[in-house]
């Protein structure tokens, strides 16, 4: 089964299955061929990363060279890279990206990423709260409760997550069709069908944003400070979420359900999305088991 990147909002106003917390199932991932040294491991998830928020603000007693800070948070939470890659900013297309340092054959394993270390609304730490919210948070993306808990997680001050933020992207120089001003979406797309995707998206997410998040955060100004309370960062959030994040599919014998929620899977969100990619993340009901031949970068979750 595969890990599918989110590409676009979703429009079907259904709630996802809750998962329970306490799972502690690994995502690991392994080599499809021998890359080229040095060179971008390209697969199924987005692209690259940049700068920390400016909404997260500096990490207190952290380290100034964001991928050491990275590094050292990856093996406080269990995330364990290969020796055979690095994070850098040499060798990708963009801001921090993953690379090999040497030839990797296919197969290897090249990181594994506990269930813990991921940021989803059942691993953040209002998870209790979104859980017991969840009927006053169903929306028509079905995203509001990844949202509020980035949205949360961006400004406290003791969040775990936070060197994992030091390779996000800057919010603010997201180049997503939604920022484009109106004319120049008009101009430049007119007869792609983009222009009016985007305004019925913008339309959904200020509603979504006045109808729920706001009265929400407004509800627990102790959770979320004033900073976060702007719908222009909720436009950059909700961007984020389309390019950077990953949904577990369902069984086959779940197919009638509803998709499951998207979460934020560190390691894997600086891959390179690249079409003919080399690296595919995937998962398996059996726990630190890869199920047959793997031909590209997988991800298994047991």
């Amino acid at each position: 089964m595969r890990l599918r990147p989110l590409r676009s909002l979703p429009r079907v106003p259904r709630p996802s299955p809750l998962v329970p917390t306490s799972t502690q199932s690994p995502f690991c991932a392994r080599a499809s061929r021998s890359p080229a040294v040095p060179s971008g491991l390209s697969g199924a998830g987005p692209g690259h990363c940049a700068h920390l928020s400016q909404v997260a603000g500096p990490v207190d007693g952290g380290d100034p060279d964001p991928v050491v800070g990275f590094l050292n948070w990856c093996r406080r939470v269990g995330l364990e890279l290969s020796p055979k890659v690095a994070v850098s900013r040499q060798g990708t297309v963009a801001g921090y990206g993953m690379v090999a340092r040497e030839s990797v054959q296919a197969g290897e394993l090249l990181f594994v990423v506990p269930r813990a270390a991921l940021l989803s609304q059942y691993t953040c730490s209002i998870g209790g709260l979104l859980e017991r919210e969840r009927g006053a948070l169903q929306s028509q993306s079905g995203w509001v409760p990844l949202l509020l808990a980035l949205l949360h997680e961006l400004q406290a001050p003791a969040s775990r997550w936070r060197p994992y933020f030091a390779l996000w992207p800057e919010l603010g120089r997201l180049e997503h069709p939604m920022f484009w001003p109106e004319e120049q979406r008009r101009c430049l797309l007119q007869g792609t069908g983009v222009p009016e995707a985007v305004e019925k998206d913008l339309a959904n997410i200020r509603s979504e944003y006045h109808s729920i998040v706001l009265p929400f955060m407004e509800a627990h100004p102790d959770l979320f400070s004033l900073r976060v309370r702007s719908l222009e960062l909720y436009h950059q959030l909700v961007a984020l979420v389309m390019a950077y994040s990953f949904q577990e599919p369902l069984e086959e014998e779940e197919d009638e359900k509803e998709p499951n929620s998207p979460v934020m899977v560190p390691a894997a969100d600086i891959l390179n999305h690249l079409a003919n990619h080399n690296a595919n993340l995937e998962y398996s009901a059996v726990s630190g088991v890869l199920i047959g031949a793997l031909s590209m970068i997988q991800a298994i979750v047991s």
